[in-house]
């Protein structure tokens, strides 16, 4: 990714629920029909081998950035140890590094209410796949989870779970916020990206995930959620936007006359 496009990632998310409906054809298009070259987060099951996801991630890169996330947090408790967690990191990069520009070497990794881990555990094995990544020369990126500060405060838990040689040593640091799951809290992102930004020095950061997922959302909501994010000022100094709309590929495609998909494409347009 080159400097103008490190400035400012605009990111959609592709996970395994599209399969059976839509074909690759389709998701191609609408890719190749975005006003700005997105950053496609490709979430991989751990049912698939990285070998199954080449072909994907071949076609894909020929349209965009990928930012690879070979384990879900939903995900993370299926490897029992750092070894285990290391091989599947190692897997991918032997087979989809000439495709990826980014890597998620954590995802929402203080969820440890579904992951089913202690954090010393899940911590290790985050800074096994991110030392590996990193020695490879490439760049890394940690995702946290974040909630109303009464159900979980996420600083207090990187402060009592995360070391120095783990957030000073990421290239990007991002939030994944869904307000659907948090009674339609909204916190305030000025206050949090700052305090965020002192967390993970030198890092860029941004959003890893976000979506309008309630199953009373509607095209309308969508909308106005997606441009909410997509065209929010810079909370911080280091800010890069990133979002990576979950559930993309089944609300966006097929993509001509989506509302949702051009309220999208229109709200990255609008960013100043």
């Amino acid at each position: 990714m080159d400097e103008r496009d490190e400035s400012r990632i605009y990111g959609i998310t592709v996970d395994d629920c599209w399969y059976d409906e839509i074909g690759t054809d389709e998701l191609i298009e609408a890719i190749r029909g975005m006003p700005e070259k997105p950053t496609v987060r490709i979430v991989m099951s751990k049912e698939y081998d990285a070998e199954e996801y080449e072909s994907l991630f071949s076609e894909i890169h020929e349209e965009a950035y990928i930012m690879a996330c070979p384990v879900d947090s939903f995900d993370m408790g299926f490897y029992k140890d750092e070894n285990a967690y290391l091989e599947r990191f190692r897997d991918a990069w032997e087979t989809l590094a000439p495709y990826t520009d980014l890597w998620e070497i954590g995802n929402e990794i203080n969820g440890v209410e579904w992951i089913g881990q202690e954090p010393d555990l899940i911590v290790g094995k985050v800074e096994a796949a991110n030392d590996y990544i990193r020695s490879n020369d490439a760049k890394t990126v940690l995702t946290m989870y974040y909630a109303r500060p009464e159900d979980q405060d996420m600083f207090r838990w990187i402060e009592d779970n995360l070391s120095d040689s783990l957030t000073k040593n990421l290239d990007y640091a991002f939030i994944s916020y869904y307000e659907d799951d948090n009674n339609g809290y909204i916190p305030d992102w000025k206050q949090v990206f700052p305090e965020f930004e002192t967390v993970f020095q030198g890092a860029k950061v941004g959003f890893g995930e976000c979506g309008n997922t309630a199953g009373s959302a509607t095209e309308s909501s969508k909308i106005r959620m997606a441009r909410s994010y997509y065209t929010m000022k810079k909370p911080s100094d280091n800010f890069v936007g990133g979002y990576f709309w979950w559930n993309w590929v089944q609300d966006c495609v097929p993509h001509e006359g989506n509302p949702v998909y051009d309220g999208i494409n229109h709200a990255m347009t609008e960013y100043e």
